[in-house]
């Protein structure tokens, strides 16, 4: 009986080691339905197939060489090179101590189909604070300040809400489910691809960097909209989807905290700044809240903003009990 057991795990085990390698390549819709049908059929699937990816991920994935070369026989001898660094790689995983125990496997769910990376939980920053996180399937969100998401992936989709606040999403390749962010009153759809969603005052915008994405109601109304990278959608809570728009400035490098403003108004400039306040903000009103600035901001650094503008301004700076800077004309 344990040898009969041992045998089924080593044929799993086979079997995850080829389907990594198969995802690592060209692949069709059939190719993931199917890989899905497999993944879902026995907890087993998913355990060992999951821990094989993650220590394949651990490894810095397959070398550069090996992925330009995919084409004769050199290229099966590639994919033979690849199917042995997955070995290794599953090895290891063993070598870790990674063991199946009955009580470990997921919970069977509708038609004998194991949960499949079934992860609910909310994540938010804190004024002043940007943070990656990395998710169950190997995609990453980037959360900007004071923004929040609830996370609800299941066996049918990956699905992802903005509360409130800003994200960017760096979309994983060779998952069949649907990544689904809900912002507002849309749904962005995506598949392998890096977009930004900004939720203010029940509107979103919506920034496409690379890939490919589509906008959706969430009213079912039919009505969708895909974007090409550079374009960006501003989307209110009702009405129809308006059409995007190229403009690469609303692609922003937020992500490292620094960000550029070209002839914007003070008080904008404030207010982006304001985001990221911790503690006072920066204040500005009358005359001087109209004048333009150009220039790049760490914007985490409220302090160091508001004497940066004060002095492209020719204004000084008035602190207040409870710390706002009050920027005022000479």
């Amino acid at each position: 009986m344990t040898s009969s057991k041992n045998d089924a795990l080593e044929e799993i085990r086979a079997q995850a080691v080829a389907w990594l390698a198969r995802l690592r390549g060209p692949t069709s819709a059939a190719d993931h339905a199917e890989f899905e049908d497999w993944y879902c059929a026995d907890p087993r699937h998913a355990d060992i197939y999951d821990a094989l990816l993650d220590n394949w991920d651990a490894m810095g994935r397959v070398p550069p060489a090996l992925e330009r070369d995919n084409g004769g026989s050199r290229g099966s001898a590639t994919r033979s090179a690849l199917i042995g660094l997955l070995a290794a790689s599953l090895i290891a995983v063993i070598g870790a101590g990674f063991w199946l125990k009955k009580a470990d496997f997921p919970k069977e769910v509708g038609s004998q189909k194991a949960a499949w990376l079934h992860t609910e939980q909310r994540r938010e920053t804190a004024p002043g604070q940007i943070e990656t996180i990395r998710l169950p399937d190997g995609s990453r969100v980037t959360l900007d300040t004071a923004s929040r998401i609830d996370l609800a992936y299941s066996g049918t989709e990956r699905r992802i809400r903005l509360i409130s606040g800003r994200a960017r999403f760096a979309v994983a390749h060779g998952d069949p489910r649907p990544f689904i962010v809900t912002a507002g009153a849309q749904d962005v759809v995506a598949h392998g691809t890096l977009f930004d969603i900004f939720l203010q005052d029940e509107k979103a915008a919506i920034a496409l960097v690379e890939g490919r994405i589509e906008v959706r109601r969430t009213d079912h109304d039919g009505t969708s909209r895909f974007l090409a990278p550079g374009e960006v959608m501003r989307v209110d809570r009702s009405g129809p989807l308006p059409r995007p728009e190229p403009d690469r400035s609303a692609i922003e490098d937020w992500p490292s905290g620094m960000q550029r403003f070209i002839d914007a108004p003070l008080e904008s400039v404030a207010a982006a700044c304001n985001r990221y306040a911790a503690h006072g903000p920066i204040i500005v009103t009358g005359a001087l809240a109209s004048k333009r600035f150009s220039g790049t901001l760490d914007v985490r650094d409220t302090r160091a903003a508001a004497q940066l503008l004060a002095s492209a301004m020719g204004a000084k700076i008035e602190v207040a009990a409870d710390g706002a800077m009050r920027l005022i004309e000479r």
